[in-house]
C-alpha cells in the first residue's frame, strides 16, 4: 500500500513536523490511527501512525524503518540559463522524478539573464526540489547549485555528454555498453551552443551527440536525454 509521504524528524519516538508540513498533512484529510511516511533528510524512511490529531497539534510516533533503494547512478545536468527562469521552475519536478542528482545552471553567451536575477531563484528553486521528492518518494532533493560561468565549469563525472543540434553522426545508443556510475550532460537554451563553446566543452572532454534530427525545446531536450541516459546506464 502506498502511503503519502512528509518530511520531518523523529525525536525521542516521536514525529516532529514543521509547521507547513503539518498543514500539508491536513489537507490530506489524514485522521488517528492513520499511516504516512516521513523522509528525515538523513537516509531514513519511516512508516508512521497518527495517536491524535487536532487543529494545532499532531502526535505520531514511527512503527518501522522502510527500505529505500538508493539511486546508484549519478546525472549532473550542466543547462544554459534560459531566457524565462520559470521554465526552470517547471522543470525541476521532471528532474526530481526522473532522477537527476544535481543541476548546474551555466550562464552560456545566449543567456540574456544576469547573474544576480538567477542567485535571486536559488531558494526558490532549493524549494521546489524538496516539496518534489515527496510525490516520486526519493531520498534526497535535487542539489541546485549557484550559476557558474561556462569558462569555470570542471566536471570530473566518469563520461560527458553534450546534447548539441549541429551533431548528426554521434548518438547516445554507441555507448550504451559501457559502465560508469558518474554522468555529466550539457544542454543549451532557446539559442543553442556557439561554435566556439562546443569546442570549449569537448576540451573539457564533453561528447557531442544528437538526440535526432528535429529541433528540440530545451525542456523537451532535457527529459529526453535524461530519461534516455537512465535507459542506457542505469541498472
Amino acid at each position: 500500500m502506498s502511503y503519502p509521504r512528509f518530511i520531518g524528524k523523529v525525536e525521542n519516538s516521536t514525529v516532529i513536523l514543521s509547521e507547513e508540513e503539518f498543514h500539508h498533512l491536513k489537507v490530506k484529510r489524514l485522521k488517528e490511527g492513520d499511516f504516512f511516511e516521513l523522509n528525515d533528510l538523513k537516509g531514513n524512511i519511516y512508516l508512521c501512525k497518527i495517536e491524535k490529531i487536532s487543529k494545532n497539534e499532531l502526535k505520531a510516533y514511527p512503527i518501522e524503518k522502510i527500505h529505500q533503494k538508493e539511486e546508484k547512478l549519478k546525472i549532473d545536468l550542466y543547462l544554459c540559463i534560459p531566457n524565462q527562469l520559470s521554465k526552470i521552475d517547471d522543470l525541476i519536478p521532471f528532474l526530481s522524478e526522473l532522477g537527476v542528482d544535481k543541476l548546474i545552471p551555466v550562464i552560456c553567451k545566449n543567456s540574456a539573464i544576469k547573474q544576480k536575477q538567477i542567485e535571486k531563484k536559488l531558494k526558490k528553486w532549493e524549494k521546489i526540489a524538496l516539496n518534489s521528492i515527496k510525490q516520486c518518494k526519493r531520498l534526497y532533493p535535487l542539489k541546485i547549485e549557484p550559476p557558474k560561468q561556462l569558462k569555470d565549469i570542471n566536471p570530473d563525472s566518469d563520461i560527458k555528454f553534450l546534447f548539441y543540434e549541429k551533431e548528426k553522426e554521434k548518438t547516445l545508443k554507441q555507448f550504451c555498453d559501457k559502465k560508469v556510475d558518474s554522468i555529466s550532460i550539457f544542454i543549451g537554451n532557446e539559442g543553442g551552443f556557439k561554435e566556439e563553446e562546443v569546442l570549449f566543452l569537448e576540451k573539457k572532454g564533453f561528447i557531442p551527440l544528437s538526440l535526432g534530427n528535429l529541433i528540440l525545446k530545451m525542456e523537451t531536450a532535457v527529459i529526453t536525454a535524461v530519461a534516455n541516459i537512465k535507459f542506457c546506464f542505469e541498472d
